[in-house]
């Protein structure tokens, strides 16, 4: 019994064209990539030491010193670096517009566990917000100085689409980990691919197919140590050039211990074979994530290739008892990249804001218990009127009539009729020459400590 590919199973995929486009090196772009991580604090490790009881406190005039340093050296950043940190910087303001955007789709992701019905479903509905959200700002005025200013055109997607890792993925990282970890463990498929890994690994290489020389146990562990880094990593396309790094120091083991070059047939089971050896679970969500997060221009070329390929070795272990006569990938499992491939690279048109401006901060006070509040999910068209009702069965209140949704904005209180538009009103708000500070809160009408004040005129955003 082996395991190995014909030609027919061949990932459709040129491995000779350049990774991502990039024509400068890709072992030293790694090394710029390895040295960041979700923290954007890793260091080596180094021996623990006694913590000392005084604590220092640097003066005022140091203090402002460094400050200036710093300063000095943010001029120095490259208009990438200096978009992406403006960008990153906007996404915390929820004065702006987009702010508001990134803040409020981030918490009703992380307050609403249930809304996804698969990993799969929540991977691609925040790879189509992060879409969503690059073609607004792309046109909006709230980027000061505008990205156009700064970036060739040809190069503005791609700041775009680091600037919305670090202000979407890096907040989501570890949600997203613990929902991908009980997606995997609720349908079994965890507890079935640890055993899979068991049985494999204690196959010799040849009855996996693997006739090219394999990594040693040396080189197996520094790959393992790669995965693990990749694991720190919330950027899918640091993590897929961390796999391609990965998969080029197996490719070089083959051929330097041979003298021979060897192709896609021969790299599939070596790669099964290694995957198996380092025993990660992880490296089941770790491709996942890279496969439906990644930016669809990404997805050509090398890059696409070896997630490919990583995705068909683990194919290959989960269904291994399944696969012992055949020896092949299944029809199934090359019918599903197939789809894949085609599902994240075919042209789509990009939605409107409408599509993407769909989750409104509400604040529910009462007297006794104070104030709390959740992101709930609102289309544009949907009326207070039915805000209410949502907001009636997420905050669990028993006489709902007695409640109502007021907007706080400029020190002023306003019950906000029935038949209006929240969404509107958000967005009327967001247009404005000046940030306002405003709240959506449901609270009782009767019982309310300020009373209720209604603007009138052509300031009162009750009109729908």
């Amino acid at each position: 019994m082996s395991i190995s590919t014909s030609s027919s199973d061949s990932l459709e995929f040129d491995r000779s064209m350049p990774l991502f486009g990039y024509e400068a090196d890709t072992n030293s772009s790694l090394e710029d990539y390895e040295g960041e991580s979700d923290q954007e604090t890793m260091a080596p490790p180094i021996k623990s030491k006694k913590k000392r009881s005084s604590s220092f406190v640097l003066p005022k005039l140091v203090k402002s010193q460094l400050q200036k340093v710093s300063g000095v050296f943010s001029s120095f950043m490259t208009p990438e670096k200096r978009m992406v940190r403006r960008i990153a910087e906007l996404s915390r303001d929820k004065c702006t517009y987009f702010g508001c955007l990134v803040q409020d789709y981030v918490s009703f992701l992380q307050e609403n566990k249930e809304c996804h019905v698969s990993s799969t479903d929540m991977l691609q509905t925040i790879r189509q917000f992060m879409t969503q959200v690059k073609n607004y700002l792309s046109q909006s005025s709230e980027l000061d100085p505008p990205i156009e200013s700064l970036i060739p055109e040809d190069q503005i997607d791609v700041v775009l689409e680091k600037a919305m890792h670090k202000c979407i993925l890096k907040p989501l990282k570890g949600h997203v980990e613990a929902m991908l970890k009980d997606f995997h463990m609720a349908d079994g498929s965890w507890k079935q691919l640890k055993e899979n890994l068991q049985l494999v690994r204690q196959r010799n290489p040849q009855e996996l197919g693997v006739f090219a020389p394999t990594p040693d146990f040396v080189d197996v562990e520094k790959i393992k140590v790669k995965f693990m880094t990749m694991q720190k990593m919330y950027s899918p396309e640091k993590k897929v050039m961390l796999l391609l790094r990965v998969c080029k120091l197996i490719y070089t083991v083959m051929e330097n211990n041979s003298g021979r070059m060897y192709g896609a047939d021969d790299f599939l089971p070596v790669l099964t074979y290694v995957i198996a050896q380092c025993d990660m679970l992880e490296l089941d969500t770790e491709i996942e994530y890279m496969m439906e997060l990644l930016d669809p221009s990404l997805l050509h070329g090398e890059g696409g290739y070896y997630l490919t390929s990583a995705y068909g070795a683990l194919s290959l272990i989960k269904n291994f008892q399944e696969e012992q006569a055949a020896r092949l990938l299944s029809s199934e499992t090359r019918d599903t990249l197939r789809q894949w491939h085609k599902r994240r690279t075919t042209n789509r048109t990009i939605p409107s804001v409408d599509d993407f401006q769909n989750y409104l901060r509400v604040a529910f006070q009462e007297v006794n218990s104070g104030c709390t509040g959740k992101t709930l999910l609102v289309r544009p068209y949907i009326t207070t009127e039915d805000v209410c009702q949502i907001c009636a069965e997420k905050f669990k209140v028993g006489d709902p009539e007695e409640y109502s949704l007021f907007l706080f904005v400029d020190e002023t209180w306003q019950q906000l009729a029935e038949d209006t538009y929240p969404q509107k009103i958000k967005a009327e708000l967001h247009s404005r020459p000046q940030p306002h500070i405003f709240h959506f809160v449901y609270k009782r009408i009767k019982n309310d400590p300020y009373g209720v004040i209604f603007q009138n005129g052509e300031d009162d955003l009750t009109t729908s």
